[in-house]
């Protein structure tokens, strides 16, 4: 009986550690945060988390350890390049994103099939490896094929062999539908950046998506208004939808003062406008130029990016 009872209190420490972030399927509020215990936001009230380099193998371990804070997000690349989907990119992390108490957020990449392949199938084994993370009381936000609309028209050979925007609709909602059930798994439509007029005809509609943000790499200069505020009216605004930025960083990596401005931006500056932008999540890859900002950097530079965090 002693060694249930203390099984069950693990488990109810757990969950509450994975706290979920948003109302579940909620349509946006201003009073909708809900912080973890001790994690990391800006100045403003914006969650903040990392995209962490798995190429190098880094994990968000290294990146809380480092910046002495809590990551709210955590951001991992999975590509379906056969079926059965088994999600091993994602699974390989999952004791590392389940201690990290941060909301999981998944870029589940279609790079071997074509939208008109995601069957009924595919998305039900895309739903059983999210499963595995929050039956252990973990928030999914999915990012399916995000970035959609650049990796289907790159000229030296697209990154998803795709389809039409009707098909990659179709395959939206059979993916919508396998985790419908499932309260922990929202939906993240996050295009590469783009005019609203172009984005149109990539929207899966407002009844299949929960949180909207768009991928932008800003020129120095930018602020979250010329970044994101077109994007944001006609979307999140029009629609009543979670904004969240599913990754971000300084165009070309930038110089350190460029990532920055950036990063003060997002999390120190002034976003009261903007009532649905909820979170951000840095590409903290070193990818042939350093888009980092807390791994491998001076200890100055990392105190300077601390600067913007409670």
């Amino acid at each position: 009986m002693h060694l249930q009872l203390v099984s069950t209190i693990v488990a109810l420490a757990q969950l509450a550690s994975c706290a979920p972030f948003l109302e579940g399927r909620d349509t946006c509020t201003t009073n909708d945060l809900n912080f973890p215990s001790g994690g990391m936001h800006g100045y403003n009230g914006i969650y903040w988390g990392f995209l962490p380099d798995d190429v190098a193998g880094t994990t968000m371990s290294h990146i809380n350890g480092d910046s002495g804070k809590k990551a709210s997000t955590y951001g991992r690349y999975s590509q379906i390049s056969s079926v059965p989907y088994t999600g091993d990119q994602l699974t390989s992390v999952m004791s590392d994103v389940v201690a990290s108490g941060a909301v999981f957020i998944p870029a589940i990449m279609p790079t071997g099939l074509k939208f008109a392949d995601i069957s009924t199938d595919v998305a039900n084994q895309i739903a059983s490896v999210l499963e595995k993370f929050t039956s252990q009381g973990v928030e999914v936000w999915l990012r399916f094929a995000h970035e959609v609309n650049y990796y289907v028209t790159q000229a030296s050979g697209p990154t998803y062999p795709g389809g039409t925007q009707a098909e990659f609709i179709a395959a939206w909602q059979r993916v919508h539908a396998a985790v419908a059930s499932n309260p922990k798994i929202l939906m993240f439509w996050s295009p590469n950046e783009d005019s609203v007029a172009n984005l149109n005809g990539w929207w899966p509609g407002a009844d299949y998506v929960d949180i909207v943000g768009m991928d932008v790499y800003p020129n120095p200069g930018a602020t979250f208004a010329s970044a994101y505020g077109a994007f944001y009216d006609g979307f999140a605004q029009q629609y009543n939808k979670h904004f969240c930025i599913g990754e971000t960083g300084a165009a070309n990596g930038g110089s350190v003062a460029d990532k920055e401005a950036w990063v003060a931006r997002l999390a120190k500056g002034d976003v009261s406008a903007y009532p649905c932008y909820k979170s951000a999540t840095w590409f903290e890859f070193y990818k042939g130029v350093d888009f980092r900002i807390v791994e491998g950097q001076s200890a100055t530079t990392v105190t300077e990016t601390l600067s913007n965090f409670a």
